[in-house]
């Protein structure tokens, strides 16, 4: 069996103009920068550079340059700082207390990435006391706040009934709202459940259409789902090539259990092919890549199936 953002809104004043401050009538109406091409605030120099640091994990450069963003209050450089004294390393000393101190400061200003930290943290007992409660109290308000790491993990406890009652269509609730944020993982669970009736109406059209949109990414599950479900159209010499290719990705990109499946189903697929098709195949292989966002489409900035390094490389 296949397996299982920050946002802020930002609000403007209204500008209150008095009758004698209007325009002449044959004046030209005074220029106004479009909301939506305000630029954003500028990032101090510091602060980007450490940023940088904490993602290249040189942690000893990136704590000297965000503690003092962190101790002005600032929710990601608390939330990075945090996550350094989480991790530690040869330069920065592990402290769980301290993480959580940290994490504690930027979940009060509602940063999605630490709610979730404190979320795990309280899960565990890490630099906390353990406390189930409080785990899904802070997964939740990360969740609600469109993190998709917390909704996924929300989802799945609804789906095992971990600490709440089991609820398929309520955990479905959760996978299409991750989904609709752009999420690749969410959206082949939601094809799952589409495609089987599991919490909601059976769809085969529509669960078609999520895992297109998750293969599309790279997801192996998908990939080997779309070759599946039309195995029985395997005579068209076109979907053969097709279903080969999609196979060929599974099995490069996927766990072992995936792996074993998708060479299962392509070896019994190339019984039915010949050379030159399967040569075709390997072709659209090597010359595949992720398929971009449609315009308009949402992108989730915490989905690993964004991350070029991840994609190039292949495998989970």
């Amino acid at each position: 069996m296949i397996a299982r953002p920050l946002r802020f809104a930002l609000c403007t004043a209204a500008l209150l103009f008095g009758a004698a401050q209007a325009p002449a009538p044959d004046a030209p109406p005074p220029a106004r920068m479009p909301q939506s091409f305000q630029p954003p605030p500028r990032l101090p120099p510091d602060f980007v550079q450490g940023r940088a640091e904490f993602a290249k994990r040189n942690y000893a450069g990136a704590y000297l340059l965000l503690l003092p963003h962190a101790q002005r209050g600032n929710a990601e450089a608390q939330f990075m700082v945090g996550r350094m004294s989480d991790e530690g390393d040869s330069s920065i000393q592990l402290d769980p207390v301290e993480a959580a101190r940290w994490y504690r400061q930027a979940a009060a200003k509602d940063y999605p990435p630490a709610l979730y930290a404190l979320a795990k943290a309280y899960a565990i007992g890490r630099g906390v006391t353990q406390s189930p409660d409080q785990a899904l109290a802070f997964l939740g308000r990360a969740a609600d706040a469109d993190y998709t790491p917390a909704i996924l993990d929300l989802a799945a406890l609804y789906d095992d009934g971990r600490g709440v009652g089991q609820d398929r269509a309520r955990a479905l609730g959760w996978y299409r709202k991750a989904a609709d944020l752009g999420n690749t993982e969410a959206r082949f669970m939601v094809g799952e459940r589409t495609y089987t009736g599991d919490g909601t109406a059976e769809d085969r059209d529509e669960a078609r259409r999520w895992y297109q949109l998750a293969a599309g990414r790279g997801h192996p599950g998908a990939l080997y789902r779309l070759a599946q479900i039309g195995f029985g159209r395997s005579q068209n010499v076109d979907y053969r090539i097709q279903a080969y290719t999609w196979l060929t990705l599974a099995q490069q990109r996927g766990g072992p259990e995936i792996r074993k499946e998708a060479t299962d189903l392509r070896n019994k697929l190339a019984t039915t092919m010949i050379q030159v098709d399967i040569d075709a195949a390997m072709a659209r292989v090597r010359a595949w890549k992720p398929e971009p966002p449609l315009r308009g489409e949402p992108v989730d900035p915490e989905d690993p199936y964004n991350d070029p390094e991840r994609m190039r490389a292949g495998g989970r």
